[in-house]
Formats: C-alpha cells, sequence, structure tokens
C-alpha cells in the first residue's frame, strides 16, 4: 500500500510545497486553505498576507501588453478595472487564441482537482471585478487573486 501511495505522489502534477515556493516570488502567502494534486492537475487555495502582486511578477491592466509580456518573461498578471478575470481571460483569448485557451483549459482541467473550497474560490474568484488573472506559461498555472477574500486560488490542467 505505502508503494502504491508513493508511486501516486511521485505521479502528481505539482506537490503542495513547490507549488508554495514558486507562488511565493510573486505573492505574500499565508495558510494552505486547501491543496490536491493528481497525474493530470493541481489545484490550491493560500490565504494571503497582502493582496498585492510582488514586484517580481509583472503586472499590467492591457490586454495586448499582457501578451508581449507573457511571451517575453513567462509569466504576468492583469488587473482591468471595472474587469473580473473571466472577462479578461475572453479579451486575451480574443487578443492571443492559443494562450487564452491554455488559460481556460486550465482552469476547466484543474476541476478533478478542486475540493469544494477551491471550487467555491475559484467560482468566486473568477467573476469578481477587480480580482488579478495571472499566468505561469512554463508550469501552466492560472492564478486567481480576489484581495477582499485574502485568497489566491491556483488551478493547473494536464500542462
Amino acid at each position: 500500500m505505502l508503494v502504491l501511495m508513493a508511486l501516486v505522489t511521485a505521479c502528481a502534477r505539482d506537490e503542495e510545497v513547490a507549488q508554495r515556493d514558486r507562488l511565493e516570488q510573486w505573492f505574500s502567502l499565508g495558510e494552505t486553505v486547501e491543496f490536491k494534486a493528481e497525474r493530470d492537475c493541481a489545484a490550491g487555495v493560500y490565504q494571503v498576507k497582502s493582496g498585492r502582486v510582488k514586484a517580481a511578477m509583472p503586472l499590467t491592466d492591457n490586454v495586448g501588453e499582457m501578451g508581449r509580456v507573457l511571451a517575453a518573461r513567462g509569466v504576468v498578471a492583469m488587473a482591468r478595472a471595472g474587469q473580473s478575470p473571466d472577462q479578461s481571460m475572453v479579451a486575451l483569448a480574443n487578443f492571443d487564441r492559443a494562450v487564452g485557451m491554455q488559460m481556460r483549459r486550465a482552469g476547466l482541467e484543474a476541476r478533478a482537482c478542486m475540493g469544494e473550497i477551491t471550487e467555491s474560490a475559484f467560482r468566486h474568484a473568477i467573476v469578481t471585478t477587480g480580482a488579478t488573472l495571472a499566468y505561469e506559461k512554463e508550469s501552466g498555472a492560472l492564478m486567481l487573486l480576489e484581495p477582499r477574500s485574502g485568497l489566491l486560488v491556483v488551478a493547473m490542467g494536464a500542462g
């Protein structure tokens, strides 16, 4: 049984410690609220100490700039006044369909790893006006920072 558990863990899409280490570059994390990873997905919810993105994460409010920065640096966040992350993702898909669809796919594929808390936080954050949308190309991580709730939601599909 222990060997089987070790094999399942070794095949997980991401590990909580590795995900937290990556996220700490860009966000001030508090406690982990929920985390689950399987072979083709990973999803996590973290409390944040600050509703702001750290300087290491390029931040924009422009879809065209988001596409350019993502292509150049592989990671970017976007907060658009009066828009939700879902609206921003649609705008990005209209600007660069491939990237917009990668982000959508990450959210959809990660649903298999979402517990009740994560799914609820994801659904809330993606439609919340003023929440920040972020994406890291290398890991395929879609991130939603919802400052009013003090939560960061991370969704990763099969990659």
